[in-house]
This record gives structure tokens, C-alpha cells and sequence, in this order.
């Protein structure tokens, strides 16, 4: 498609999208819906055009409240109509009563002219020198909710119904809780491509209502975190998590990784404020990543260094991630009056000089200074290694059979950064590494992939034309046994495993290199260091060029 050729979308596309939003959930859940889901698409079902299309565009808007003079959308006839229609049948209510954030949200739906002249009749006083924000906050510490709320909640406020409902529809078919209609329009517009799979191979988001609900329940309790984070007291907030009996969301699998989320936000949050021992005993729930590395920090700050060396070592014995193994051997080196392990290998790279005009640009101005030495590169930082990776594998990463894949929008396998990727897929890796017995056999496995997915999302490649032109300049480089480590090492954990390469790649004649850049204030993360020592182990060559600004 040429640049210039713009794509019209149908009128009521978004009713469309909707509809098939509905039929797709009914069609595999429906045993997992409750009565209340079930009667709202029979009832949706029911409504006219004018009525489904205002409902489905109040729903696809942010907020709680929507002015109706405000809504003009000239595909529906008559608004007015389809507003009662859909009062009628609850798909839009008249709120009887609401809390001080809804009421803060209704009143700035109004311009700040609007609300002082709205206030005018009452002969309530505001300064007009506040900013909007200012106002409203004043207007609600100084006035009861009740009084507000009938002065700004008129007969053209339009408030979407059946919220709960829909958003449960939505979880079960994006199968997470930040599922956006708008997914349809980047696809129809042809700003993104989707892996198209028989829906019938399509695997489930959930097996049991408990689980959608559980992941509905941590969606809502994160929501709470953040309106609680600035409200309450530090304690205050401990007590309030103390009362969520986060031992059933950490039991089951579809919401357990969420759950640990929920417990290192609020570990953190208590550690920011030096409540320790409070924070210690969150991060004691459990030992999924960060927390083991939490409590080392902690017990460093205690002055604790049994306990902090303990905790190392156990680390050790099975560390969750790159970052997690790093910060443990800094503890034991430590001992030894080593300096920080990343630290030690920084102090081992090149010094290069670069234009201070680079400064905000350091990697640029590096690449410029090999430039200048006769190389050829790119500041392709991660790009180069997903890219091979992603090509490579994509069949694996795609499979319906690992049940991965819920539903036609789906940009990445719902296992894609968690431990059970590499777990379900193990003996399909080393299958196809071990079937790979040539670079030409390699070439054509990545050529074919390029052909057949050309622009397709996937979450490793990256498909501008220089990015994939710098891949192949790399693999004519590598040993196909580098290759091979490469992916086998990037396979076990893809979350964590497919970042931290070095920013440039450069080439001359028979001569090529990585090179991770540092600033005079940049430090190399545990990550980076990770890919340095691979690189190394499989005599891939790579260094940190240590930048002094000229």
C-alpha cells in the first residue's frame, strides 16, 4: 500500500468489531458467563442500530461522564432517541449517588467558565484566580458531594451501564484487563499486522470463572493501590493489604503473577518510607523476582550482612533471572573487598573519543568515532539478536498447540515472557537447533520466515529494512555454533534474555565487533553484563567503549 493511500473505514466499523467482541465470547465461554453477562449481549441484541452504535461509542471513550451535547456522531439519526432507549434498558443509568473521586470526574467534565457560572445561582463563593484542578478539589472539601452532584449531574449527563459486565466480556476475550477496542482499528487500518490463525485452534484465556474473576479482583485491587498510594499512610497501607488474602491469587497460576506484582509494589512502597520489617515480610510471600533481591537491600541497609549473604547464596543455588544472579554475587564479592561486579567490568573497557556535540546522543557519536576509523555499523542495540531469534523460531513462538493464543488480535503468546514459554517448547527448541546443521540451512529458516510473515507482529523482530540488513551482516560474521548459543541461551528466558546487548555492532574487511557504550555517568547494568560474558564465553567479540567527551 503506498504511503498515500489512506484506508476509509466502514461507517459503523466499531459496531462490527463489537458484535464480533460478543458473538466470540458467547461462542467460547459461554458456560463461564454469569446471568447478568449472558442478558447483557441478549440485550444488546435487542436494542436498535442508533442505540447499540451510541452505546458502544460512550463505551469506547475514557472517563465515567459524557456531555450529550458533546456527542455528535452523524451516523446515528437520532440521539436523543437513543439515548432514552438505552436509559430504558440500563445500558445508560442516572447514578442516585456518588463517591468523591466520580464526583470530581463529573464536575471536570465542565471547562472551569462553565462550572463558576453553574455555581453563580448558589451564591458560592470560588476564587477564579485557581486553577481548574484547584477549584473542584476546593469545591469538594468545602460543599457536600449531594448539593455538587445536582448541580452538575443534569438531564444531559450520559453515564455508561452495565460497566461490570462488559469489562468482564472484554477479560474474557483479550484474556487481561487492558484490552482496547481500538486493537481493531490498527489492524483495519493496516498500522499493524496479526498472525492470522484458524479460530478454531485458538486456545482459552481462562478454564474457570474463578480464574477471570481472580484477575478481575487484582485489576481492581491495583486500581485501589494507586488512588490509596497518595491518601494513606505508609502503614495505613500496610494494614489495608494485610486485610487481601493474597495466598489465594498466588495459588493459582492465571493470577499469580499479577498477585506477586501487587505484593512488590506495596513491599516498595513501604520500603521507600523505611518501614523495613514490614516490607521484609511482604517480600518473605514469595520468591518470585524482585523480591529476594529486595530483601538483600534491606538487609544491607540493616547492616544485616548474615542475613544479606544467606539470601545471596540461595540466590545463587537458582536465581529467577540475569539481574537477580548479579546482585547476589556483588553480596559474596563483597566480602572479598572486590568492587561491584558490573563496576569491575566497566573499569576493563576502551577509552574512545567523542564530540561533545554527541552528548545527547552518545551512542551516534560513538559509531561516528569507529566511522572515522574506516568501520562500517549500526547502533542496533537489541535489535540485531531478537531479530534472529524471532525469525527463527517463529513457528514455536506461534503454535497453537501451547495453547498461547486466545484470540485473533493477540500481538504476543499470552506465555511469552514466563517461565512455561521455554518449558512447553523445550524439546521443539532443541529439535530445531539440533536439526540445524549449517549457516545455509540457518539462512533459509530466517529467508523463508521473512517471506511468509513480512510485517507481522511478533514481539522480537524488529522490521525496519536497516535492522534486518544489519542482521545479516552479523550472521555472515558468527560461527553457526555462536548462532546456535545465542538462541539456545535467549530461548530459556525471553523475558529476560532478549535485552542487554550491546548498543553498536561495526564491521571492517574480516573485522567486526559489539560495543556497549558508557556516558562519563553511565553504569552497566547486570543485564548488559550478562551478554558481555556470553559474548565472550563463545568468542563473540564485544566490549564496553568508555566515552570521553572532546
Amino acid at each position: 500500500m503506498a504511503n498515500n493511500d489512506k484506508i476509509i473505514l466502514p461507517e459503523k466499523y466499531y459496531l462490527d468489531n463489537f458484535k464480533y467482541v460478543l458473538s466470540f465470547v458467547m461462542d467460547k465461554y459461554e458456560p463461564l458467563l454469569s446471568n447478568n453477562e449472558i442478558a447483557f449481549v441478549t440485550g444488546f441484541t435487542t436494542l436498535s442500530e442508533d442505540a447499540q452504535c451510541l452505546y458502544v461509542r460512550v463505551s469506547n471513550r475514557k472517563g465515567l461522564f459524557f456531555r450529550k451535547e458533546k456527542l455528535i456522531y452523524s451516523e446515528i439519526a437520532n440521539l436523543n432517541d437513543a439515548h432514552e432507549e438505552l436509559l430504558d434498558q440500563n445500558f445508560l443509568i442516572n447514578k442516585p449517588f456518588l463517591e468523591i473521586e466520580e464526583c470530581y470526574q463529573l464536575i471536570n467534565i465542565y471547562n472551569k467558565p462553565e462550572i463558576i457560572q453553574m455555581l453563580n445561582p448558589l451564591d458560592i463563593e470560588v476564587d477564579k484566580k485557581l486553577k481548574k484542578d484547584e477549584l473542584i478539589l476546593g469545591l469538594l472539601e468545602g460543599h457536600d458531594a449531594e448539593i455538587l452532584q445536582q448541580i452538575f449531574y443534569t438531564n444531559s449527563i450520559i453515564t455508561q451501564g452495565a460497566r461490570e459486565e462488559l469489562d468482564m466480556i472484554k477479560l474474557f476475550f483479550f484474556g487481561h484487563n487492558h484490552g482496547d477496542m481500538s486493537d481493531f482499528v490498527i489492524r483495519d487500518v493496516g498500522h499493524a499486522k496479526f498472525m492470522e490463525i484458524d479460530e478454531s485452534k485458538l486456545g482459552t484465556s481462562f478454564d474457570s470463572r474463578e480464574e477471570a474473576e481472580a484477575v478481575m479482583q487484582l485489576s481492581q485491587l491495583n486500581k485501589e493501590f494507586y488512588l490509596l498510594e497518595e491518601a494513606l499512610s505508609p502503614l495505613s497501607m500496610y494494614a489495608w493489604f494485610k486485610e487481601i488474602e493474597i495466598g489465594y491469587f498466588l495459588n493459582m497460576d492465571k493470577a499469580k503473577q499479577r498477585a506477586e506484582k501487587l505484593v512488590h509494589k506495596v513491599g516498595y512502597h513501604l520500603e521507600k518510607h523505611k518501614h523495613y520489617e514490614e516490607a521484609l515480610e511482604l517480600y518473605h510471600i514469595s520468591s518470585a523476582s524482585p523480591l529476594r533481591e529486595r530483601r538483600i537491600r534491606i538487609y544491607n541497609k540493616q547492616k544485616d550482612f548474615d542475613k544479606s549473604l544467606t539470601q545471596a547464596k540461595q540466590i545463587l543455588e537458582g536465581p529467577n533471572d540475569n539481574k537477580e544472579y548479579y546482585i547476589a554475587l556483588d553480596v559474596i564479592n563483597k566480602l572479598d573487598k572486590k568492587l561491584k561486579t558490573t563496576t569491575l567490568r566497566q573499569k576493563e573497557g576502551v577509552s574512545i573519543s567523542v564530540d561533545e556535540s554527541y552528548l545527547h546522543r552518545v551512542e551516534q557519536g560513538a559509531l561516528a568515532y569507529f566511522e572515522a576509523k574506516g568501520y562500517q555499523g549500526y547502533h542496533s542495540e537489541n535489535s540485531i539478536c531478537r531479530n534472529v531469534f524471532g525469525l527463527f523460531f517463529w513457528e514455536e513462538i506461534f503454535d497453537p498447540k501451547y495453547n498461547s493464543l486466545h484470540q485473533p488480535l493477540q500481538r504476543n503468546p499470552s506465555d511469552i515472557y514466563g517461565k512455561d514459554f521455554y518449558a512447553k517448547r523445550k524439546e521443539a527448541i532443541a529439535e530445531k537447533l539440533q536439526k540445524t546443521k549449517s549457516k545455509k540451512h540457518l539462512s533459509k529458516i530466517l529467508e523463508s520466515s521473512l517471506e511468509l510473515h513480512q510485517g507481522i507482529s511478533n514481539p522480537f523482530v524488529h522490521w525496519d529494512e536497516s535492522m534486518i540488513e544489519a542482521m545479516w551482516q552479523f550472521l555472515a560474521f558468527a560461527k553457526l555454533k555462536q548462532i546456535k548459543s545465542l538462541l539456545a541461551e535467549m530461548a530459556i528466558d525471553p523475558k529476560n534474555r532478549s535485552t542487554g546487548f550491546p548498543d553498536l555492532f561495526i564491521w571492517k574487511e574480516n573485522d567486526y565487533s559489539f560495543y556497549e557504550v558508557k556516558s562519563p555517568n553511565d553504569h552497566l547494568s547486570e543485564k548488559q553484563l550478562f551478554w558481555l560474558e556470553r559474548f565472550q564465553e563463545w568468542g563473540v567479540p564485544a566490549e564496553i567503549a568508555l566515552v570521553e567527551w572532546t
